[in-house]
């Protein structure tokens, strides 16, 4: 099976008081087998909404049209091939450990639980356990196993959040802000432990952040996203070519903390490019029509100044 992610025209929307909010704007993107992808922006471009809808986890009131495949198989169907399918072949590793793991459970009943798709007697599903906590450093993994999430450090409770959503070796690893909450030293420590997964068997990943250096130290390729759509993707931390892209980067404090120039929220950017009213270089043509992308497979960018 070809184990590439690929979405075709993918948008969704929620329904709030007085208006309906597009969330992710017609994406179409491919994630490589492979490659751990990073999937970058800032607070409310869409990122978690496009993961959330990979894993089908969009609350029912959610508007979705598009497709998503994992190979051959249509990510977007709800059956219970397709429920199977995500717990065994699309693992998630979840926001902030301290609010993911349930306080009132068990390491060991978190990892169970996360075998549950490959059936196995208790006996199995414990030796298991003790193996995914050996391969992520714990020592004592038979005190570990009976311990609550309170009882464990920060950097400890993360690893066993790589421990959960690798339990049943999956294809792919979803990585939804996995440092959030985390001081630069546990950051640099979840970096090292979402690293050690390639050489135990996965395959690929897709790691949403809005930390930088995290992506910059883990992923083999980036896309950036803005206002619901991806406006790059490939070498765009060391070659950014997107306008937003340039400006997102020098926001940060370590260059010179530039911010980005705001526009009234009112502004319609429908069938346009949602930069436009806040880019330096923006021309007439950018707020007529949404730009496609430019450039090839390994590298390209949704701005009108990359034409021809």
């Amino acid at each position: 099976m070809n184990g590439a992610i690929e979405i075709k025209d993918l948008s969704v929307s929620f329904m709030l008081p007085g208006a309906m909010v597009r969330a992710v704007d017609n994406v179409s993107v491919r994630f490589e087998e492979g490659r751990i992808t990073g999937l970058i922006g800032e607070s409310g471009c869409g990122k978690s909404v496009l993961g959330a809808a990979i894993l089908g986890l969009l609350p029912p009131y959610a508007r979705v049209t598009g497709d998503i495949f994992l190979g051959e198989y249509a990510l977007l169907e709800k059956s219970a091939v397709m429920h199977r399918l995500l717990g065994a072949q699309i693992g998630v590793i979840p926001q902030s450990p301290s609010e993911s793991l349930n306080p009132a459970r068990t390491v060991a009943a978190h990892i169970y639980e996360a075998q549950n798709p490959l059936r196995l007697p208790r006996q199995e599903k414990k030796k298991r356990a003790m193996d995914l906590l050996e391969n992520f450093g714990f020592e004592r993994v038979e005190r570990i196993l009976k311990a609550f999430p309170h009882e464990l450090s920060g950097g400890m409770q993360q690893r066993v959040l790589c421990a959960i959503g690798s339990a049943c070796s999956p294809e792919w690893i979803l990585a939804d802000e996995p440092t959030k909450g985390l001081d630069r030293t546990l950051c640099d420590r979840a970096a090292e432990t979402l690293l050690s997964l390639k050489p135990r068997g996965v395959k690929s990943m897709l790691v949403i952040t809005h930390d930088l250096e995290l992506a910059s130290k883990l992923c083999d390729t980036v896309a950036v996203m803005y206002s619901g759509m991806i406006v790059e993707m490939g070498d765009a931390l060391q070659n950014p070519l997107h306008p937003y892209t340039q400006a997102f980067l020098k926001a940060l404090p370590q260059n010179g903390m530039n911010p980005i120039a705001q526009v009234l929220d009112s502004y319609e950017t429908i069938g346009c490019c949602p930069f436009a009213p806040r880019c330096a270089v923006s021309r007439p043509m950018c707020f007529k029509q949404c730009p496609p992308p430019f450039g090839d497979d390994k590298h390209w960018v949704r701005c009108f100044n990359y034409a021809g």
